[in-house]
């Protein structure tokens, strides 16, 4: 169900008026400073790290990164 109302969240073209769109909140971080910053070392580092493995280095003995794809915060 919606929680938008059809006829007074809409501008004269039928679509959504524009403060109803859009991030939640305006101090959250772009999308394309995660992909870059965040989500792409670690993939990097994950796959080096699986390249050792498979060359033969002890699993046990590497320290793998956490779970958490964003270790940073953006600054605006």
């Amino acid at each position: 169900m919606s929680t938008t109302n059809r006829a007074k969240d809409r501008d004269e073209f039928g679509r959504l008026k524009r403060h109803l769109r859009g991030p939640n909140s305006t101090f959250s971080t772009p999308g394309h400073w995660v992909s870059m910053h965040m989500n792409r070392p670690l993939r990097q580092e994950n796959r080096r790290l699986c390249r050792l493995v498979s060359s033969g280095r002890d699993p046990e003995g590497i320290t793998w990164p956490l779970g958490s794809k964003k270790p940073h915060v953006y600054n605006w």
